[in-house]
């Protein structure tokens, strides 16, 4: 499991046990989130169970090192992707639309060739329109940040083999999980963001809001300062 990843799921853990805490005092007046909040609970089992997997997989340093290197190139992407968007809003080029279209989400759902098949997607569109990215002044470094974190993972693409497989498809798992509690979140948030506005429910929006920041706990050298909730 990749920090993000870790990191993510003490997160769900905690505004579920916030959600759990308070269920008596938002369920009566919000009924409509019993079902949203049964699927996230559900979702935080099925990563629990997921991280118990995992850690009988073997060879984690290997696998772990492909994991950094899969994050690295989606976060490389993300920033391509958003220059590329740029480009856009100041002439419309409609064979840039899928590459310009991706979300963070999109990418982080594929694995192994498919996702370097986008990535190269990407890196091309940004190299068709180098004169229109640098005149925005957002392109140049992000494409060598791609095109080298890029190259990093390509070699590392098919492995590993045997039980390791397994692993990497737990890992696959995994990623898809945190992409969906990000969608599944969203309608608590909405709703106990509504509620926060009525005093009786202040002290619990204040507490759930926290507890859904996502926090580095710290497991390895390539982890970000904080980031916000997913």
């Amino acid at each position: 499991m990749t920090d993000k990843e870790a990191n993510c799921r003490a997160m769900a853990r905690r505004a579920v046990q916030k959600r759990t805490d308070y269920r008596k005092l938002w369920e009566p007046v919000a009924p409509r989130m019993v079902p949203d909040f049964l699927k996230v609970q559900q979702l935080l089992a099925d990563f629990d169970a997921i991280g118990t997997a995992l850690a009988g997989t073997s060879n984690r340093g290997n696998t772990d090192a492909k994991d950094r290197a899969e994050d690295a190139a989606v976060v490389a992407a993300m920033r391509v992707v958003k220059g590329l968007r740029n480009v856009q809003l100041n002439q419309y080029r409609p064979e840039l639309a899928k590459a310009a279209g991706y979300q963070q989400s999109d990418l982080d759902r594929l694995r192994d060739e498919n996702l370097v098949k986008a990535l190269e997607a990407i890196a091309a569109a940004a190299t068709g329109v180098a004169a229109a990215a640098m005149a925005e002044r957002v392109m140049a470094k992000r494409l060598t940040a791609l095109t080298e974190t890029m190259e990093a993972y390509r070699p590392l693409v098919g492995t590993p083999r045997g039980q390791m497989l397994a692993g990497s498809t737990l890992r696959t798992t995994g990623r898809k999980l945190v992409a969906q509690l990000r969608t599944d979140f969203e309608p608590l948030d909405t709703r106990m963001d509504s509620l926060g506005e009525e005093p009786e429910f202040e002290k619990m929006a204040a507490e759930y809001k926290k507890a859904r920041r996502v926090v580095d706990a710290g497991h390895g050298p390539a982890n970000d300062a904080a980031a916000p909730a997913a």
